[in-house]
């Protein structure tokens, strides 16, 4: 894998700060989870707004994180959080999401670029 940044765009960005606020929670910073959610929530409505589109592929993957969200702050799925940081981590280091890549594979994706 070859380390790609993509700073100048505003998606890498929304997980850029994403992946921050859950480190922070990760370190005994309880907090960083919620912004991590709310900043999740706020990524999803810029994509469903710039696509005018519920089911985008850009939408599908980031409603599908806020669900994966939700369910690390249920009881005793706290662990879960670790395995979305380091999605983050490869997300914002190495331009390559597990997400995207499972609903690349969908029927209804048919078609659509993965990069």
């Amino acid at each position: 894998m070859q380390l790609t940044m993509k700073y100048n765009e505003i998606d890498w960005w929304f997980w850029a700060v994403i992946g921050a606020t859950i480190g922070l929670g990760l370190i005994g910073m309880d907090w960083g989870y919620t912004v991590a959610l709310v900043v999740s929530i706020a990524n999803l409505g810029y994509f469903i707004v710039r696509d005018q589109s519920l089911v985008s592929f850009p939408v599908q993957v980031r409603a599908v994180w806020v669900a994966f969200m939700l369910v690390a702050m249920l009881p005793a799925m706290g662990w879960f959080y670790f395995l979305l940081f380091v999605g983050m981590i490869l997300v914002v280091f190495f331009d390559r999401c597990g997400i995207a890549r499972v609903f690349i594979l969908m029927p209804w994706n048919k078609g659509v670029d993965l990069k």
